[in-house]
């Protein structure tokens, strides 16, 4: 086995072995916290620094506890385009713009800083999950509040929605 493919597999199993404390009320709760959101999107930082590549993919498709509840981080380069996304790699972005008028990704972009989680709030309609692991679109719109956070030369983010 090379080195690299070693050096990926030890990244893979250690951040995916990460687990997430949570209470028996947050549990219960189908919907993801500020506290997970935080968690999750720490962890996607510490993935996509040491190995942009693996993270993205994982992002991608959900898998090493990307896709909790309603939460999943996504990521996206300096020109606005998603690069880690459930649905939307490969989108760009740069002109997408809330239903309140927050210009989302030009916003990030624009304040990201490294090693300092920055947040933003704007109005989008909430994606659950269906039993078989499809997304749903709601067509009620909510507040929704996304922590963000540069990382190289990507921004980074998970988004809740605060009851």
């Amino acid at each position: 086995m090379n080195k690299t493919i070693r050096k990926t597999a030890l990244i893979l199993t250690l951040f995916t072995a990460t687990s997430y404390s949570l209470s028996a009320n947050e549990v219960a709760n189908s919907y993801g916290t500020e506290k997970e959101a935080k968690q999750m999107l720490e962890r996607a930082i510490r993935i996509v620094d040491s190995n942009p590549t693996v993270a993205f993919a994982m992002m991608n498709v959900g898998q090493g506890g990307f896709h909790v509840k309603d939460l999943y981080p996504f990521c996206f380069d300096k020109k606005g385009i998603m690069v880690a996304h459930p649905t939307l790699a490969g989108t760009d972005m740069i002109n997408f713009v809330s239903s309140d008028g927050v210009k989302v990704a030009q916003v990030m972009l624009r304040k990201a800083e490294k090693n300092k989680l920055s947040k933003i709030s704007y109005y989008l309609n909430r994606t659950i999950s269906s039993p078989d692991g499809l997304p749903i679109i709601s067509k009620k719109e909510f507040k929704k509040t996304t922590f963000y956070q540069k990382v190289g030369n990507y921004t980074c983010a998970i988004g809740f929605h605060p009851s």
